[in-house]
């Protein structure tokens, strides 16, 4: 059984920095690692990732050793089979109320905890070669299985204190985006942040490492260290935030330098 070097960090009381995948590329998770990121979530709740594609993308993140974590719509079967791959993180969203969060701890968990479909024939078990004890691996990968639920609707604020309560899930991710559009889309973000420090405050209180997706604005590093600052310890962004950035402050400095030349030129 591999470590989980992201579970590893956070009971070792540090922080981890990941991103959010979009697209299927092998290459992009190499590099992600090589950087120094701790997780990669590849998000398949959102964009048109099959299955094969995944896998080959946990093989990258597993050669250099960075977290593999799906993120996936609310499916057992699903569930299941991503975890028989080698994924080290489960991601689900929408997750509202009490029954939302055991239900993913059935799905994700071997007993006591759960009742996942007991199989270790493929990769996760590596192909039960080396495996004597079937109970131990099992005990093994409960241990190093990271649960992420996603908190991202209005309803869920009321059932909060018994959702932190449901034992077996590791991370509470906020989804931020989707909240304030549950909370009708006041045009001033500020009144959702004040709900979403609460609850990270109340979730880390009840023992639950609080997870964020941060935009990567000049304030980025700053806004993590305030959601630190309240015992948050797991912050997402999206490589493709690199290109935005980058690719505009570069595509903006070539025009402004051919300008310059040009006028140079006509003179």
């Amino acid at each position: 059984m591999r470590t989980n070097k992201t579970k590893a960090k956070l009971a070792a009381n540090q922080c981890a920095i990941g991103v959010s995948v979009a697209f299927p590329s092998p290459d992009l998770v190499e590099l992600c690692a090589a950087v120094g990121f701790d997780f990669v979530t590849f998000d398949t709740e959102h964009e048109p990732m099959n299955n094969e594609q995944i896998v080959h993308c946990i093989r990258a993140a597993e050669a250099f050793d960075i977290t593999p974590i799906v993120r996936l719509p609310r499916n057992p079967d699903f569930v299941l089979r991503f975890l028989n791959a080698g994924a080290q993180g489960i991601h689900v969203p929408r997750c509202s109320t009490p029954d939302d969060l055991r239900e993913v701890v059935k799905w994700t968990r071997f007993h006591p905890l759960g009742e996942r479909t007991f199989y270790n024939r493929g990769r996760s078990g590596n192909y039960t070669v080396g495996i004597p004890d079937h109970e131990q691996w099992a005990r093994e990968a409960n241990r190093e299985l990271l649960v992420v639920c996603m908190i991202e609707e209005a309803k869920a604020l009321e059932n909060l204190d018994a959702m932190f309560a449901v034992p077996g899930v590791d991370v509470i991710h906020v989804g931020h985006m989707d909240l304030w559009q549950s909370m009708g889309m006041p045009p001033d973000m500020k009144g959702v942040y004040k709900t979403i420090d609460e609850m990270a405050a109340r979730g880390v209180a009840a023992g639950k490492y609080m997870s964020h997706t941060i935009r990567l604005t000049e304030d980025a590093v700053d806004r993590m260290g305030d959601y630190m600052r309240i015992g948050s310890r797991l912050f997402t962004i999206s490589p493709m935030d690199f290109l935005r950035q980058g690719g505009v402050t570069l595509t903006k400095a070539f025009h402004d330098m051919e300008k310059r030349v040009t006028t140079q030129r006509a003179k």
